[in-house]
């Protein structure tokens, strides 16, 4: 939970559908991105003989490495973004949309370096339904968004934890603690974690 005054920022959004100013002209069709998605679950599910944790573990591990590359070339375009808020802005919009086709919805902080994005329709999990298995599964594809996002904050020079909420599907919620913020004894920073997947 933000604490204390936590202030909320609903992101602007463009009236017309317009492309993320990072994105380039070639771009893998979506399908074959949400196929190789499902593959990588699959992959990860059989490299750990059906653990789901050290599964998620492993998706989230893959998308720390895609984020950063991620970040890396999209930002090579940018001015240099030095202010974390700045940072995490940057993650919600420009990011997000390449990430996710859509901005996140809403964006929280307490200005500690604590900040929660709300995505009220995920993508990725937008197609399953609420029962235990389907859940068990957007967990797993939610995984690599956790990574991802992690991954990209690392690259721009912001060490962070990252956790995902699936607080009913499709709407995700993503904590990020900033770890220069952590106490020493306490690596969870007070959050509260229900449902929730990341490290």
């Amino acid at each position: 939970m933000l604490e204390p005054n936590p202030v909320t920022t609903t992101i602007a959004k463009s009236s017309t559908a317009e492309p993320s100013p990072i994105r380039e002209k070639r771009e893998v069709a979506y399908s074959a991105l949400r196929f190789t998605h499902f593959e990588l679950i699959e992959l990860c599910r059989r490299s750990c003989r059906g653990d789901s944790k050290k599964a998620r573990g492993k998706m989230e591990a893959i998308g720390v490495q895609i984020g950063a590359r991620l970040a890396e070339r999209y930002t090579s375009v940018l001015a240099r973004l030095t202010e974390q808020l700045d940072i995490i802005k940057f993650i919600c919009k420009e990011f997000w949309i390449s990430i996710f086709r859509k901005q996140a919805d809403k964006l929280q902080t307490n200005y500690l370096g604590v900040y929660v994005l709300h995505d009220y329709r995920m993508p990725w999990i937008s197609r399953l339904s609420n029962s235990a298995e389907e859940l068990q599964k957007a967990h797993e594809m939610i995984a690599l968004a956790v990574g991802i996002i992690r991954g990209a904050l690392e690259n721009m020079g912001t060490k962070v934890k990252v956790t995902c909420e699936i607080v009913a599907i499709p709407r995700c919620q993503f904590t990020i603690v900033d770890k220069a913020s952590l106490p020493a004894n306490n690596s969870s920073g007070g959050t509260k974690k229900t449902n929730g997947i990341g490290s």
